[in-house]
């Protein structure tokens, strides 16, 4: 589901790369239970979508295991709800990290990313902008 290949954007930062991609939650459920690997959907309802990030050593090519990863939502006109951990998880038997969002609107979505290495002491913040992945279907 999230290789390289696949993914909807890549960033690279202070030695990191992250690929990142968005989908709506019921295809990640297909494989996966949300409730077992983040605690079931949002209460809020909207439309619920999956955040799912892969990281890599940018000079290795590494991909990394033991991080810490943070996402916090923010939509225009709706006030942001606090920064939620996005849990490791297997896609395709690969170390990955994601966590399910309720959305209000059609996007932009803008997601702040944090991640936290066991080897370093600051957070490596990334930017994400995506849109919904259904707003074509409306």
């Amino acid at each position: 589901m999230l290789s390289p290949a696949l993914a909807q954007s890549r960033l690279e930062r202070s030695g990191i790369t992250l690929y990142w991609g968005l989908v709506p939650a019921a295809v990640v459920a297909d494989k996966h239970a949300l409730a077992e690997l983040h605690g079931g959907p949002p209460k809020g309802g909207g439309q619920v979508h999956h955040l799912v990030v892969a990281l890599y050593d940018s000079a290795s090519g590494r991909r990394i295991e033991d991080a810490v990863v943070r996402a916090q939502l923010s939509e225009t006109g709706i006030v942001d709800e606090p920064a939620k951990y996005l849990v490791p998880m297997k896609v395709n038997d690969q170390a990955s990290y994601g966590q399910v969002f309720g959305v209000a609107k059609d996007g932009p979505y803008r997601f702040r990313v944090w991640v936290r290495l066991p080897q370093r002491t600051d957070e490596i913040e990334f930017a994400v902008q995506a849109w919904s992945p259904h707003r074509n279907e409306r």
